[in-house]
C-alpha cells in the first residue's frame, strides 16, 4: 500500500462512489477501479461493497480511510514545510555582522524579516572582517552585512550596495580638539582614539606616524560601539564610526563631531553566494536592509 492507494481510498469514502473519485482525482474510473481491486486482492480483504451506482467503504475501508486522511495530511504539510524551504520562508537563515552592522541596518532587518517569514530562524553572529569572509566562502554565513572595504569583488560573492552614510569623529563638548578642528591628520594623531579599528583609506589618509601617535590612534579598540561611544562622552578620548552609530548621541548633544581636513566615505554593502542569492528570502532580506 502506498500514499497512492491512500488518496485513492479517501477520496472513494468522499465521493461515495467509484466515478466521482475518479473524476476528482482526474483519472478514468477503469484505472481506479484496477487499482483498488489490485490492492483489495494483494491484502485478501474487501475494501468496498459496489454497486452500479455507488461504493460504501468495508470496516476495513473505513479503518483505513480514517488514518489514512491523518497521515495525508501530515504529508501534505510536510511537502508544503519542504516548499516553504526551498522558497526560503522556512529553515535556517545565518547572517554575519561587524560592529557597525549589528546596530544597523541588522535590528530593522530582523523586525521586517520576521514578521514576513514567522516560520524562518535567524542565527546572526559577529565577526571580524577575515573570519566574517572565509564564513561566507565556507558556508558558515548565508550572508553578511559589511562595509565597502570587504565588499570589493570576490570569488562569486554577490554584492548589494544598502546604504550610504560618512565616518566622523566626535568628542564630549568643550574638548580641546573642537577649537582646533578641522584636524589635519598629524593633528587628530596626537589625540587618544576609540574606535573599532582603522579603516584602509584612513589609515592612508593618515600616513607615516611616529610610534607614540600610532598608540594614541590605537588607545581603545573595541568591537562594542556602546563603549567606544562611553569613552567619548566620560573621557578626553575621541571617537570615530559611521555617523549613524554616534546619532542619538549627537542629537542630544552628548557628543559633537570634530571635523577634519578631509571625509571619509562609509557605505553598508550585503554579500552572499550566487547559490544563496537564488533563495526569494534572502532577496527579501536585502530589499528591506534597502528600505
Amino acid at each position: 500500500m502506498d500514499l497512492r492507494h491512500l488518496e485513492q481510498i479517501v477520496a472513494i469514502c468522499r465521493a461515495g462512489s467509484f466515478s466521482g473519485a475518479a473524476k476528482a482525482l482526474g483519472i478514468a474510473q477503469p484505472t481506479l477501479s484496477k487499482s483498488i481491486g489490485r490492492l483489495e486482492a494483494k491484502l485478501g480483504i474487501q475494501l468496498f461493497e459496489r454497486t452500479n451506482t455507488s461504493a460504501r467503504p468495508t470496516s476495513y475501508g473505513q479503518f483505513v480511510a480514517d488514518h489514512a486522511s491523518t497521515l495525508l495530511q501530515s504529508v501534505g504539510t510536510l511537502g508544503h514545510e519542504l516548499e516553504q524551504m526551498a522558497r526560503g520562508e522556512a529553515g535556517m537563515l545565518k547572517i554575519g555582522v561587524g560592529p557597525a552592522t549589528r546596530l544597523h541596518p541588522l535590528p530593522k532587518v530582523m523586525q521586517r524579516a520576521a514578521q514576513a517569514f514567522p516560520r524562518l530562524q535567524f542565527v546572526t553572529r559577529y565577526a571580524g572582517p577575515n573570519l566574517m569572509m572565509r564564513a561566507l566562502r565556507a558556508g558558515t554565513f548565508d550572508l553578511v552585512f559589511c562595509n565597502h572595504q570587504l565588499a570589493t569583488p570576490q570569488d562569486g560573492f554577490i554584492r548589494v550596495k544598502v546604504f550610504e552614510d560618512r565616518y566622523i569623529v566626535v568628542a564630549r563638548p568643550g574638548h580641546a580638539a573642537l577649537k582646533a578642528a578641522p584636524l589635519s591628520a598629524a593633528e587628530l594623531a596626537r589625540l587618544p582614539l576609540a574606535s573599532a579599528g582603522l579603516t584602509p583609506d584612513f589609515r592612508a589618509w593618515l600616513g607615516e606616524i611616529a610610534d607614540a601617535q600610532t598608540r594614541n590612534l590605537e588607545a581603545f579598540l573595541s568591537d562594542d560601539y556602546d563603549l567606544i561611544k562611553r569613552m567619548a562622552v566620560e573621557t578626553d578620548h575621541i571617537a570615530r564610526g559611521p555617523r549613524f552609530v554616534f546619532e542619538r548621541e549627537l542629537e542630544r548633544g552628548d557628543l559633537v563631531e570634530v571635523g577634519l581636513i578631509s571625509d571619509f566615505r562609509y557605505e553598508c554593502w550585503m554579500l552572499t553566494t550566487g547559490a544563496t542569492w537564488r533563495s526569494p528570502i534572502v532577496k527579501a532580506i536585502a530589499k528591506f536592509a534597502k528600505e
